[in-house]
């Protein structure tokens, strides 16, 4: 009995571990990359080790200068509609509910953190990169010329694929 109890725990716990990483991993798998251009932020974290801090330009949205259907509040859901503009991805439009698109544009869900009333900001869950410890720093320096591949899924999820310096992709080593 108490087997069967240990094997049944060991289950359970492989399916929430499961449940935690396979959407990330799918999205990685079978997302489409796109490619967002960063903004430096300074990094500082004792306890989570050596990570890059990612603010993208999509993060800080003038909303005069976007459609959206109507105003948002601090901590709602928001989804966004990008496209290719030449190197990078930008906002097209800006909803409260998942919209339809077109096969060579992509949504991306986030959170609206704060309105001011002409400008919102949002964080879209991929704001932070672990890299190999002694690299935060390095990379962080560089920022204005780190860019981004984002793997995005049809469920408008995104996460973080490569950084890249100067377009090129970074090796850790």
């Amino acid at each position: 009995m108490k087997q069967k109890q240990f094997l049944l725990l060991m289950a359970y716990s492989l399916i929430v571990i499961s449940l935690i990483f396979l959407p990330k991993y799918a999205t990685l798998d079978q997302g489409k990359e796109i490619v967002l251009k960063t903004e430096p932020v300074d990094p500082r974290d004792v306890f989570r080790g050596d990570y890059v801090i990612l603010s993208y330009e999509i993060s800080n949205l003038n909303v005069n200068e976007t459609p959206y259907d109507y105003d948002f509040m601090d901590g709602e859901h928001i989804y966004a509609v990008l496209s290719e503009k030449e190197i990078y991805w930008t906002i097209d439009s800006l909803s409260h509910a998942k919209p339809a698109i077109e096969d060579k544009d992509v949504c991306m869900k986030g959170t609206v953190t704060r309105n001011t009333g002409d400008t919102i900001m949002i964080e879209w869950g991929i704001e932070s990169y672990f890299v190999p410890e002694g690299e935060g720093w390095q990379i962080q320096e560089q920022m204005e010329n780190v860019s981004v591949i984002v793997s995005v899924d049809k469920g408008c999820s995104a996460v973080v694929k490569q950084l890249l310096l100067n377009g090129e992709p970074i090796d850790f080593k």
